[in-house]
């Protein structure tokens, strides 16, 4: 089978600098989630505001900031479909956790993506 996508990350250098399939096309969705918003040149509408966030109360206001940014992204990129989110708060830990079931389109894998973000409390 011919490889769909190929690309590379510096993120984890310990292991393959080369990525491809279903590895680059989460490595994509992890890094438009974690660049803030306004951060990229000539993109201002790019990332989301959820790096920003560390600090801020842990209410349905933030929990559904949060939840709109990740609809955002899954919807910027064609490669996946979003089939269902979640996102809720841990109060004893001080963190949002966000569940994504995500279809990869053209892969035909159904993958549930893991998330957690800190919080203030």
């Amino acid at each position: 089978m011919k490889t769909k996508y190929l690309g590379f990350s510096t993120f984890n250098k310990s292991k393959d600098f080369h990525l491809s399939g279903k590895d680059l096309i989460s490595r994509d969705l992890m890094n438009h989630i974690y660049t803030e918003k306004n951060s990229r040149v000539m993109m201002p509408s790019f990332g989301t505001r959820i790096p920003l966030m560390a600090f801020e109360p842990l209410d349905q206001l933030t929990l559904d900031a949060v939840e709109e940014d990740l609809r955002a992204v899954v919807a910027y990129d064609p490669r996946v479909n979003l089939i269902d989110i979640a996102v809720l708060a841990l109060p004893n830990n001080n963190a949002i956790i966000a569940i994504l079931d995500l279809e990869y389109i053209e892969l035909g894998i159904f993958e549930t993506l893991n998330l957690e973000f800190p919080t203030a409390g």
